[in-house]
């Protein structure tokens, strides 16, 4: 599992590094938790995946801050998505302390459309539409799977199970970090997909991206938490990507064949 095996790397690469929780946060959109370290604060964030069927309240609700660090990431595995969001966070949190530790790791600011190239077939797992009005007017034609009902969406929208042949088909594959959160991004990554370029993109996706490029990943295209107080506020006054984005959060892309 994705998720497992980045955990298992950021414990290593944390080390003897004494890490606490700083705060942590769950609005309406988002999860969002910040962490101390001699390296500083940091922060994350992961997308709460509210309209799931298996969403329940949080068990250790009123002392999450209280915890471990590596703990609060282990609530990654949680089967409750609710729980899982706040993990992720924790997760992209701690993978941020060991980022800016490392100058081997080389971030760049691009929109992952900056990398698509006109006219491409694009095969996008989850409904941002924001990234899919950029597409369509680069004269791409984009297609999108997507597990929940979308309301008047732009281009229309594929359940899982009929969106296969469009993720091998593809140039371009774009996954949605949320993917992270409910451990469907193991199968997308499990299909053969014959993409030049496959990226996890949105701010759920900024953890450490060792493992996913591993797993065939060619750009992990998150975020950068650049004021972890403002990002918890944003977070529980119910804000989403561009609030995060204007407020407290910078796009940070890594690309495989430069990760080192």
């Amino acid at each position: 599992m994705i998720i497992k095996e980045t955990l298992e790397l950021v414990k290593e690469r944390i080390g003897g590094l004494e890490v606490r929780v700083e705060g942590v946060a769950v609005g309406l959109f988002y999860a969002g938790v910040a962490t101390r370290s001699s390296r500083g604060i940091h922060g994350g964030v992961a997308y709460v995946l509210r309209n799931s069927p298996s969403c329940s309240p949080i068990e250790s609700a009123g002392s999450l801050h209280e915890m471990d660090p590596l703990t609060l990431a282990r609530l990654s595995l949680s089967p409750n998505p609710v729980e899982a969001s706040v993990g992720v966070a924790a997760l992209n949190a701690l993978s941020q302390t060991v980022l800016e530790g490392d100058p081997s790791y080389k971030p760049v600011n691009v929109d992952v459309t900056d990398m698509v190239k006109e006219g491409e077939s694009v095969a996008m797992v989850g409904y941002m539409e924001p990234v899919l009005r950029r597409l369509l007017k680069k004269n791409c034609k984009v297609f999108v799977s997507e597990i929940v009902a979308v309301d008047n969406p732009i281009v229309p929208t594929l359940p899982p199970n009929e969106a296969e042949r469009y993720l091998t088909t593809a140039d371009v594959v774009i996954v949605t970090g949320s993917t992270l959160v409910n451990k469907t991004i193991d199968e997308i990554l499990g299909l053969d997909l014959k993409a030049r370029m496959i990226a996890v993109a949105g701010p759920t996706a900024s953890m450490l991206p060792d493992v996913l490029f591993d797993y065939g990943v060619t750009a992990l295209m998150g975020v950068a938490i650049t004021n972890s107080e403002e990002m918890l506020r944003v977070v529980i006054q119910g804000g989403g990507t561009r609030q995060l984005l204007s407020a407290c959060a910078q796009k940070k892309a890594y690309f495989a064949q430069s990760k080192r």
